[in-house]
């Protein structure tokens, strides 16, 4: 299991946000977060909380 996969099983927040883990490493994390619509905010950009 990577750290991605676990980080989605035990996080429940990154499963809310469909975070897809690029790549992790002892150094790097890269994290993608889907443009979604139910997290925009009131002028139609990503709300800051996600």
């Amino acid at each position: 299991m990577t750290i991605g996969e676990m980080l989605a099983a035990t996080v429940p927040m990154a499963r809310t946000l469909n975070l897809e883990f690029v790549e992790t490493t002892s150094d790097k994390v890269v994290v993608a977060l889907p443009d979604q619509g139910d997290y925009h905010d009131h002028v139609g950009g990503p709300h800051a909380g996600a």
